[in-house]
């Protein structure tokens, strides 16, 4: 039998009805997307006009205005910032400089300063550049304001003896200073003018050249010092020594105890520190320059007021020339020993009555002749018998190793003054 499907009339059904199921399901899916598209257009249409309505209502709506009213200022507040802007302004001070200051207890925040932050200042001791010159007050330091001129350009200040000075207020940096600060009137805090034209002049006191202090002074207590049994701290050995000994770019060169153990010079080769033993920041006496360097031989005066030590002068000033520095460490003045006939000075040795014995040599320290100075710098040939300080090896211990008695023109060098 013929299959139904491969007859004529069976093509002629099967073929009308999958054209007709064809016809139906494209119709249906048209439907379908007519729907869709007629769902979104009326969404789309329901949020424009809600979206135009809140817009209406927003640009009708008054908006409200908040304003903020500042609580007035908390006066504790008001004084910590006023601490804080005077702490900064001092650090900058500092890192223009490129140097440290010792540390301000806060306590002594608010008090009126003086600092020598760019440059050593002069100070005088009265308040005009036309009066006497006192002393000098080295860079990183600073000083307690006192009272003030009456127009506030020159700052009366406490030295750390009792005395008292004046400087300008264009060579230092002045810190929580304001017209609180009581105009100085006291005539000895005045002071006199060192130059007066007419008939007022005042004839003033001649100061000697270098430091001012008294050419003999007295012996602090333990000169001499315990014999070389004693038990002592060496200077390496104390933790400030080893803190700033690993802050530095090269070994130090020399390093000496005050007579009291308070305090170390320290050199290495750049610059010239004291710092306590206990720790502290360093107060740098001299840095290297064009001209000279600081070398070496640090050595204490028997009082503790003077620091002598050993530069070099760099040529084309002189070739591989030596000139003792004496700083005086109450005023910061610096001066330097001057041989006869420009000839070199080395070796630096104090006696037990506060004299400086130095080699005056023209280039071979062999050659040299012995010279005692004061503590004004005026010297002449060393004759007779001296008690001799620590030396610088001996100043390296706390106590001092004890000196020795030498006498000058016995040995065949004239510098064997310097060793014990």
């Amino acid at each position: 039998m013929y299959p139904f499907w491969n007859s004529s009339f069976g093509k002629i059904i099967i073929g009308g009805c999958g054209a007709q199921l064809g016809l139906l399901l494209a119709t249906a899916g048209v439907l379908m997307i007519t729907m869709v598209c007629g769902l979104c257009a009326f969404a789309s249409l329901l949020t424009l006009n809600l979206t135009q309505e809140l817009a209406g209502q927003s640009a009708s709506a008054p908006v409200a205005q908040v304003s903020f009213q500042p609580s007035p200022p908390n006066p504790e507040v008001q004084s910590l910032l006023a601490q804080i802007d005077a702490l900064t302004g001092e650090l900058d001070a500092v890192q223009a400089k490129g140097s440290t200051l010792p540390f301000l207890p806060p306590q002594a925040a608010g008090q009126p300063l003086a600092i020598a932050a760019q440059q050593p200042v002069v100070l005088y001791d009265g308040p005009g550049a036309d009066f006497g010159q006192v002393g000098i007050l080295p860079v990183g330091q600073r000083l307690t304001i006192t009272g003030r001129s009456s127009d506030s350009t020159w700052w009366l200040v406490a030295l750390p003896d009792g005395r008292f000075a004046w400087l300008s207020n264009q060579t230092a940096t002045i810190l929580n200073a304001s017209t609180a600060i009581p105009v100085a009137s006291v005539p000895s805090q005045l002071g006199q003018p060192a130059a007066v034209s007419g008939s007022a002049a005042v004839a003033a006191t001649a100061l000697p050249v270098g430091p001012i202090a008294t050419p003999t002074p007295a012996l602090p207590s333990g000169t001499p010092t315990p014999g070389a049994e004693a038990s002592r701290e060496f200077v390496e050995d104390t933790p400030a020594y080893q803190t700033i000994k690993w802050q530095l770019m090269i070994p130090p060169r020399s390093a000496s105890f005050s007579p009291d153990g308070d305090q170390v010079a320290l050199t290495e080769g750049i610059k010239l520190y004291t710092f306590r033993a206990a720790g502290s920041y360093p107060t740098i006496w001299l840095s290297d320059t064009d001209e000279l360097r600081p070398l070496g031989g640090a050595v204490w005066s028997p009082d503790g007021q003077y620091l002598a030590f050993v530069t070099e002068i760099k040529p084309p000033q002189c070739n591989l020339c030596h000139s003792v520095g004496v700083v005086n460490l109450a005023t910061g003045e610096l001066f330097y020993l001057e041989g006869p006939d420009g000839l070199q000075t080395d070796a630096p040795r104090w006696t037990q009555d506060g004299r400086i014995l130095v080699n005056v040599h023209p280039g071979e320290p062999a050659d040299g002749t012995t010279y005692v100075y004061n503590v004004f710098g005026e010297g002449q040939p060393a004759t007779g018998i001296y008690t001799l300080s620590a030396s610088h090896d001996g100043q390296k211990w706390y106590p001092w190793l004890p000196g020795r008695v030498w006498q000058a023109g016995v040995s065949e060098r004239p510098d064997s003054y310097y060793a014990n």
